[in-house]
């Protein structure tokens, strides 16, 4: 689905596909013994990258609720939301060469970062449109789509 913002196009589909390698490059950073020389200040950059990004597409979908398959994106979102939170307590509760144990200052940047993610999350979840207790009940019984079939 693409929607025009600033009279630019996003897809979100493919933008949500590339934060959540980005996502995952920070993981795997972590993982790793990587030099902060070199690491730390892209690692951050691309945390608020990832951050103001998900805001973009979370205004993207709250504000238009015709959206081609605005739900499935919805839930995408929330799920990359997700992903990202546990990316972000992972720099917070590791012993990598570049997590909060080895620089502090990051804590209050990245607990910042996470709420944010929170309550994007939530308003992802909040604004689709399940109904809760509702059964899905097919509108034509298997007998009768049996018979239609038949007729075919």
């Amino acid at each position: 689905m693409k929607k025009n913002v600033a009279n630019k196009i996003v897809n979100i589909e493919d933008t949500l596909y590339i934060l959540n390698a980005r996502i995952q490059i920070l993981q795997d950073i972590l993982a790793l013994d990587v030099s902060p020389d070199l690491f730390l200040d892209k690692s951050i950059d691309d945390m608020d990258f990832i951050d103001k990004t998900l805001a973009v597409l979370i205004k993207i979908l709250t504000e238009d609720p015709h959206i081609a398959e605005r739900e499935e994106q919805l839930d995408n979102l929330s799920e990359i939301e997700w992903q990202f939170s546990q990316v972000l307590a992972l720099f917070l509760n590791s012993s990598s060469t570049i997590s909060v144990e080895q620089f502090p200052i990051l804590r209050d940047t990245i607990l910042a970062l996470r709420n944010q993610s929170a309550v994007r999350r939530k308003v992802a979840d909040d604004s689709t449109s399940k109904k809760e207790g509702v059964e899905t009940i097919p509108i034509v019984s298997s007998d009768e789509m049996s018979e239609l079939i038949k007729k075919l």
